[in-house]
């Protein structure tokens, strides 16, 4: 491959980097416009943009590899670090850095179908949210009046269902929902289907129904915004996909699985032959039922008739008098026995109080109060006078420390206009505003001199 170096040519010849770097881009993009490339996904990354950065490795190299979201689209399972796949794709170089990169076309997990891989990764985040936990999912009415059906109108699955309906219950309100069930629209469609006829009142159940099929054939079903309508429904829903073997998202989501939509048909509405002759017999168990219940109460009422309570109305009466008596005697003796204990305790306490004069005690407390408020008017004095003694110590230690005692014995304090202290006279400035502090006011003065160490050292 002749890059047009300096060393294959007679002359010397000096390129720019974009000239380089742009003859290379040329070569490598035409050179694997498109080619597989087997290896294991390493630094996955996703930002919100949407596209799909990663690194392609095997045991020898790596290349780095971009999928780009307009191309994400087709592929139905989520790349993750670790999964060996095989990408179709071409080179591009990216000037600008001058590195290079596969552009990822096509991408297919290896060992395993991509729709199968994506049908599991979906399961096992839709099962993780709870979307498959049977507490969640409503029953079946056992007597729909109306039932709602989504499927082909031209597939074999409506006539099936509609052939079950009308044998096992006839005039049942059926209403079809019509809509594709294989292709790219098909889940919308179904999505659709599913809000409307939720809003559509006395709707009783749902059935969402397609014969067999390829995984791919089913694949609408296995859509998340499919499963997500489905688990929002307030209206219960039977899926009925495909032949027996097989399953979908909607099978785990759905409120019931049937294997096939004749089977569904079946699950739905009882046999209308089976419903008249279960009526009739428990008809016949309510009228068996009544009737032992209406001879039991009958000799009941007889056994209760022939109770004493009712022959001899007057003996209850007679017993109420006969126990008033008793406990009427039982009160007069208790009420007596009552008041003579109680008469017992007030004279046991008449001697008590006798026996405690409390004029006595009155005198003693009188005499002991006296004597501790002498007591107490000793202390307090004796209290306050050390106190005074120590405060007057305390003032005129105050007194000596205060500044304004050293301004008393003829001192005087000097302040710049700022306030500071001047300590030094080498602080100071000729024409500095002071202010000088006495004993009694202040004096507001202009630096003319400063003297320092006896000599002068400025003057204005």
């Amino acid at each position: 491959m002749n890059l047009g170096l300096p060393f294959t040519e007679p002359e010397r010849r000096i390129w720019s980097v974009s000239e380089l770097t742009q003859r290379i881009k040329e070569h490598l993009e035409s050179a694997f416009g498109g080619f597989w490339v087997e290896g294991e996904i390493s630094n996955l990354r996703i930002p919100s943009s949407g596209h799909c950065y990663f690194t392609l490795k095997d045991d020898g190299a790596q290349i780095r590899a971009a999928l780009f979201r307009n191309r994400s689209r087709r592929i139905r399972f989520v790349p993750q670090d670790g999964m060996r796949v095989l990408a179709f794709g071409a080179i591009e170089v990216y000037s600008a850095k001058g590195e290079y990169q596969l552009v990822v076309e096509l991408l297919e997990p290896q060992g395993i179908g991509a729709l199968q891989l994506a049908f599991e990764q979906l399961k096992a985040k839709l099962e993780a949210e709870g979307l498959f936990d049977p507490a969640r999912k409503r029953p079946i009415p056992l007597f729909p009046r109306r039932i709602g059906v989504i499927t082909s109108s031209t597939g074999a699955a409506i006539r099936d269902i509609l052939n079950v309906l009308g044998r096992r219950f006839a005039d049942l309100h059926i209403m079809i929902y019509p809509v594709r069930v294989q292709g790219d629209s098909a889940s919308a469609e179904i999505v659709q289907a599913v809000t409307e006829l939720n809003q559509v009142s006395g709707c009783d159940v749902l059935i969402l129904a397609r014969g067999g099929g390829s995984l791919e054939d089913l694949w609408a079903f296995n859509e998340e915004t499919v499963a997500r309508a489905i688990a929002a429904s307030k209206i219960p829903i039977i899926s009925a996909v495909g032949h027996e073997t097989d399953f979908t998202i909607a099978d785990f989501v759905a409120d019931l699985r049937a294997p096939t939509p004749s089977a569904a048909a079946e699950l739905v509405v009882q046999e209308k032959e089976a419903v008249v002759q279960k009526l009739e017999e428990l008809s016949a168990r309510l009228v068996r039922s009544a009737r032992h219940r209406v001879e039991r109460l009958s000799d009941r009422v007889g056994e209760l008739g022939r109770r004493r309570v009712l022959t001899d109305p007057a003996r209850p009466l007679r017993e109420s008098t006969r126990r008033l008596d008793d406990l009427s005697l039982r009160l007069v003796s208790g009420l007596r026995l009552s008041h003579q204990r109680v008469h017992h305790r007030a004279m046991a306490a008449i001697n008590s109080l006798r026996i405690q004069n409390p004029l006595a005690k009155i005198t003693s407390g009188v005499n002991v109060l006296e004597q501790l408020d002498g007591r107490l008017r000793v202390a307090v004095g004796r209290s306050m006078e050390s106190r005074w003694l120590r405060l007057g110590a305390v003032a005129g230690q105050l007194e000596s420390l205060s500044p304004l005692g050293v301004l008393r014995r003829g001192y005087s304090l000097c302040r710049r206009s700022s306030g500071e202290i001047v300590r030094s006279a080498q602080e100071m400035t000729v024409g500095d505003q002071v202010h000088v502090l006495l004993h009694e006011g202040r004096l507001d003065c202009r630096v003319e001199d400063i003297y320092i160490n006896g000599s002068a050292s400025g003057s204005g």
